[in-house]
């Protein structure tokens, strides 16, 4: 199902997608909406879509307009009942909103920037996400990736990852200090920035990280926490999960962790957009195709379903925002 057709009105392109479901089993659709380029700096709106059918059929519950600017990197995290929703304006500003009605309204957007202001970090650039975040020990946790270039205030390199978080159900944020790197990042890293969390089958925070290296073969990497805010292990490359310089996203169900990306070698060359299903940080896993192109993605796990959003040829003319829903078993 095509959710977004590129050149579709009012909109040039719909990219960025993320996807949760509610307890109630809804799932909640999100994405910036570029209205005359394919810049990540476009004047860009947001879209939060809804479906209780599973998928079927899908309304619209917000638009967030830019009014020309760049609205960028939603993210939503679920708690119980309330739906969290943070984002981001310009690379330079964060928001805060929530929904307690089953995604069916959002309380109005809450300014938060004083929480990067306060993590101490000098950046010229800051974005969460993008995808979903998790809940964790009671924490909410997401990523957030700075970079800092005092000579081009739009570049995203260089860059690091922290974790931003709330211990207090979204009413105040912090921002953890920098994920280590170690010795993964000298020339076989770099730059890391968009990444995705999930937790394993023994408690664990898994964190999948971007690979921007020149290096082949390009390769995710992993690193695992038992808070998902501190302690982390030095991260290093996973063989099992290529690559080609694309977001990934993650999701988990009972110890199951379920990532989702390109799943090809080659850089910037997103094609085999594929779900690897594994219990044991992917010495194991199942791999199901979703499409033979690709982009970025965001999935969730619902017994012996897969819900994809995904991005499919979006620099082409028939390309655009797409929704699957694929069988599974363990």
């Amino acid at each position: 199902m095509i959710l977004e057709p590129v050149g579709g009105k009012p909109y040039y392109m719909c990219r960025i997608p993320g996807l949760v479901q509610t307890e109630e089993g809804t799932l909640l659709a999100y994405y910036e909406c570029r209205k005359e380029t394919s810049s990540d700096w476009a004047a860009i709106d947001l879209k939060i879509i809804r479906s209780t059918d599973g998928g079927n059929t899908w309304e619209t519950v917000a638009i967030l307009h830019g009014d020309g600017n760049t609205l960028n990197n939603p993210v939503m995290i679920v708690e119980g009942d309330t739906v969290h929703f943070l984002y981001c304006k310009n690379y330079s500003e964060l928001f805060y909103a929530k929904s307690t009605d089953d995604g069916m309204h959002f309380f109005e957007s809450v300014n938060i920037t004083q929480v990067l202001r306060d993590s101490g970090y000098a950046h010229t650039v800051a974005a969460v996400g993008p995808g979903h975040g998790i809940v964790h020990q009671g924490r909410l946790l997401v990523p957030i990736w700075f970079a800092y270039c005092p000579e081009d205030t739009s570049s995203h390199h260089p860059s690091f990852l922290n974790i931003l978080y709330s211990e207090d159900h979204g009413k105040t944020w912090k921002v953890s200090k920098p994920v280590d790197m170690g010795t993964v990042g000298e020339g076989v890293l770099r730059d890391p920035n968009e990444s995705c969390l999930a937790v394993t089958a023994e408690g664990e925070v898994m964190i999948s990280i971007r690979n921007q290296t020149e290096e082949e073969p390009h390769m995710r990497a992993l690193a695992f926490s038992e808070n998902g805010i501190d302690g982390w292990s030095v991260p290093y490359l996973e063989n099992r999960l290529l690559d080609a310089v694309c977001e990934g996203s993650m999701t988990h169900r009972d110890g199951t962790v379920f990532h989702i990306n390109c799943d090809d070698p080659v850089r910037r060359q997103r094609k085999n957009l594929t779900v690897k299903i594994t219990r044991d940080a992917f010495r194991t896993y199942q791999s199901i195709l979703v499409d033979k192109e690709g982009g970025y993605a965001d999935l969730v796990a619902d017994g012996e379903k897969l819900y994809v959003i995904y991005e499919k040829g979006v620099f082409e003319e028939n390309g655009g925002l797409y929704f699957k829903v694929l069988p599974y078993s363990l």
